[in-house]
């Protein structure tokens, strides 16, 4: 594994002028601008009730005036994810494009470079997606997000898509991008027949794409528009994405003025609270709420609100998110 001393002192500047400090810590802490030049918000690295957590945009540097902890970006990084400072800004490179001098472990190397890949593969899928629903072939898919009240500029702000009936139409623009089989493998968005050869996973289906709270697009959930298949699917686990790990619209929801999340089920839960104002929602995508995404919610409010759907799959996942949210010290309300 690369660390700090195999990195030029050249490439770490390169890495700290391309991460503005406060675009990435808004990626962990809810910050508010103060009187004056800097940000302020509740340090993530011990508990307390008044902000004491200073970002400053000038100096690209962090301060908290309670636990004394501060530094660069990649000083940032480390501390709120654990890692060594070499590791920090690798995911600091990864997030701006930068590219590390090829030394260290070969094998790392090669692993972060897929992952970088993949998440290109995602963000161009996403890309083709929202094309296709934007043309006469996604006409069907705008009327049915119409017919349910999702307006235009919720389409643009999450980035919805659709996904045409061909075999391998994500497949040929991708290869045509330049990705290889064995890329596209790893992405998730395909399946393979008995002869070897890749299919599209997503036809015919309304397309959200699932961003981390990094900004990444990691996976992407599809919807039917008839009854003809199973309502939903989902991206499978990959290197980038891990269901229980994450929460839809949290990318948004963690940047909101609001005391509170609003948790719900599934993706047009979270589309149509955001459209009515309530930005701190976010979605579990499923029932089964997870120890990580509790952790997951902690890192950014102590509070939520719970809005599972009334029916008895949704109130026996009330009871079980209960028990996961009071044993890290949740605020819990339901909302009705």
């Amino acid at each position: 594994m690369a660390n700090f001393r195999h990195i030029p002192a050249d490439i770490l500047e390169e890495i700290k002028i391309k991460n503005d400090i406060v675009e990435v810590v808004e990626q962990y802490v809810n910050l508010t601008k103060k009187t004056g030049a800097n940000y302020f918000g509740l340090c993530p690295f011990h508990n307390e009730k008044t902000p004491s957590f200073s970002v400053s945009p000038s100096k690209q540097l962090f301060y908290c005036f309670g636990c004394h902890k501060g530094g660069n970006v990649i000083n940032f990084i480390q501390e709120i994810e654990k890692v060594p400072y070499g590791q920090a800004a690798r995911i600091l490179a990864e997030r701006s494009q930068v590219r590390l001098p090829e030394s260290g472990d070969e094998e790392q190397r090669q692993r972060d470079h897929l992952r970088q890949r993949i998440v290109m593969a995602n963000t161009e899928a996403a890309r083709h997606f929202y094309l296709n629903l934007r043309s006469a072939k996604g006409n069907e898919a705008v009327q049915y997000l119409k017919d349910r009240g999702i307006s235009g500029r919720t389409i643009v702000s999450f980035g919805l898509g659709y996904a045409t009936a061909g075999w391998q139409d994500l497949y040929d623009h991708l290869i045509d991008e330049g990705y290889t089989e064995d890329e596209l493998r790893l992405t998730g968005l395909f399946r393979e027949n008995k002869h070897g050869n890749l299919y599209d996973l997503f036809r015919e289906r309304l397309m959200f794409p699932i961003i981390d709270t990094m900004g990444r697009i990691v996976a992407f959930g599809g919807r039917i528009l008839d009854d003809s298949h199973p309502k939903y699917i989902n991206s499978p686990e990959t290197p980038v994405y891990h269901k229980g790990q994450i929460l839809y619209g949290l990318n948004v929801a963690k940047r909101t003025q609001a005391k509170a999340f609003v948790l719900v089920e599934g993706y047009m839960d979270v589309l149509a609270l955001h459209q009515a104002g309530f930005d701190q929602t976010v979605g579990v995508l499923g029932t089964a709420l997870t120890q990580s995404q509790v952790r997951l919610l902690r890192r950014y409010r102590d509070r939520v609100i719970v809005g599972f759907d009334a029916d008895e799959a949704g109130q026996q996942a009330v009871s079980r998110s209960f028990e996961l949210l009071e044993q890290s010290n949740f605020h819990i309300s339901v909302l009705v």
